[in-house]
């Protein structure tokens, strides 16, 4: 019988949520103020921004260490403990790392890097501690399994929601966020999210994990690289694949740290304004989401991927032009577009990639999925931000700037459009089968 319940799915719902919303502040209003407010390179703020998909690689350390061995007794709970109250303490000091940053760069860059650092290690031993403890509870369990990832995953978006709306709400009486009362409105934004989150934390990790058989080890495949990339180069689909999603996320990703500055810098929206783009573009992907399911069935899941790509291209270039109109309610009506996208691209590529594995190399194959995942928002936070960078040395004006990037956006969505067509599921299915078979010869040949 599944040791998952209806207890265990809330109590993970709450640790996702708590991790999840450190996340908020940093992505949607911090980012705005260090680029807008602050006049940063948007390189330096991607950079620090990017910096817990760049560490991505822990959550391999980590989960492997936690399957092989006990801390406290436990394999899980400990781990999203340390890493859920990491992200959050690490969340709220970088609101003070950025304003240190501003006013000494030389020191506040250290402690920048440091802050952001932690907050980034944070999100990641949580990250794969809890969605590991999700898998070992629902080993077995479709039924518990499929109910948990939509309760914590739509729990999640509404948490998005709602926080994004609190820090525009707290927010709202100081347009002004580099005098002290401003300054001090962004400590206590950050500071109510750091509790909030810290409280979700403790309450959803405790009792949460049985106690685990100490003599039961977990032999993962994946946990080799080698193995993953050799095969992941030896199968044609799985490489076109592998740039398909490495593309699609870039493309998708690289509007994260620009798009409140860009609300800032081309419209003139004071950050009360710009923190509730992110509500906009969550009740967008959450409409989506919702009905996703029954356009996959309708459409099929290529097509559906195809469509929310060219939806998210439109949105780009309707940002462009609300840019040029100088209209805040059409961006932000743009904005909303970009969610609704979003949501359908991220329910039809997460169905691909659950059909570009084959049971004798799940975990293979998924790792390598995962690798263009991180890989895809790290260098789309970084491209974008060196874009937008050097388009406003080069021109002087803010708003080619964010043009640029956007413009790139939409050739990406639509090389992608043109890259799924040439993917197979069942050639490649075929051919990893092939290529497991022949597995212990390709490792001989390194």
């Amino acid at each position: 019988m599944s040791e998952m319940n209806w207890r265990r799915i809330i109590r993970l719902t709450m640790v996702h949520i708590g991790v999840s919303i450190t996340v908020v502040p940093v992505t949607s209003t911090l980012n705005r103020i260090m680029i807008a407010d602050m006049g940063m390179s948007a390189t330096l703020v991607g950079i620090l921004v990017a910096l817990p998909y760049l560490l991505s690689p822990l959550q391999v350390l980590v989960g492997n260490w936690a399957d092989r061995r006990l801390l406290w007794g436990l394999r899980r709970s400990p781990w999203i403990l340390i890493g859920g109250l990491m992200a959050a303490f690490g969340s709220y000091f970088t609101a003070h790392a950025a304003y240190i940053l501003y006013a000494r760069p030389n020191l506040g860059l250290a402690l920048a890097v440091i802050a952001f650092v932690f907050w980034g290690m944070g999100v990641n031993i949580a990250s794969v501690s809890y969605l590991s403890l999700v898998s070992d509870l629902t080993e077995g369990s479709e039924g518990w399994r499929s109910r948990a990832v939509s309760v914590m995953w739509t729990a999640m978006i509404l948490s998005t929601i709602t926080v994004s709306i609190m820090l525009s709400v707290m927010l709202t009486p100081y347009p002004n966020v580099l005098n002290a009362a401003g300054e001090v409105a962004v400590y206590n934004a950050f500071g109510l999210v750091w509790l909030i989150a810290s409280v979700l934390i403790l309450f959803g990790a405790a009792r949460l994990e049985p106690k685990p058989d100490p003599n039961i080890v977990a032999h993962n495949s994946a946990d080799n690289p080698v193995e993953a990339y050799r095969l992941l180069a030896a199968n044609p689909s799985a490489r076109r694949f592998f740039v398909y999603l490495l593309l699609i996320l870039i493309s998708i990703h690289a509007q994260d740290v620009l798009l409140e500055p860009f609300g800032a810098d081309a419209l003139g929206m004071p950050p009360a304004a710009t923190s509730r783009l992110t509500a906009i573009w969550g009740i967008g992907v959450l409409l989506t989401l919702t009905v996703g399911l029954y356009m996959l069935r309708w459409l099929g899941k290529k097509r559906s991927a195809a469509m929310g790509a060219l939806v998210t291209a439109v949105a780009f270039g309707l940002i462009i032009v609300t840019g040029l109109a100088g209209s805040a309610n059409a961006f932000m009506a743009a904005v909303f577009l970009l969610g609704l996208g979003g949501g359908l691209m991220t329910v039809s590529n997460l169905s691909l990639m659950l059909d570009m594995t084959v049971p004798q190399a799940a975990g293979l194959y998924m790792g390598a999925w995962g690798v263009a995942n991180f890989a895809g928002q790290a260098l789309g936070n970084i491209a974008s931000g060196l874009l937008r960078d050097t388009t406003l040395l080069l021109t002087g004006n803010r708003l080619f700037g964010y043009a640029a990037v956007f413009s790139l956006e939409i050739v990406g969505l639509l090389i992608s459009i043109w890259l799924l067509r040439r993917i197979s599921v069942t050639e490649f299915r075929q051919d990893a089968k092939v290529r497991l078979q022949t597995m212990p010869l390709l490792l001989k040949e390194l």
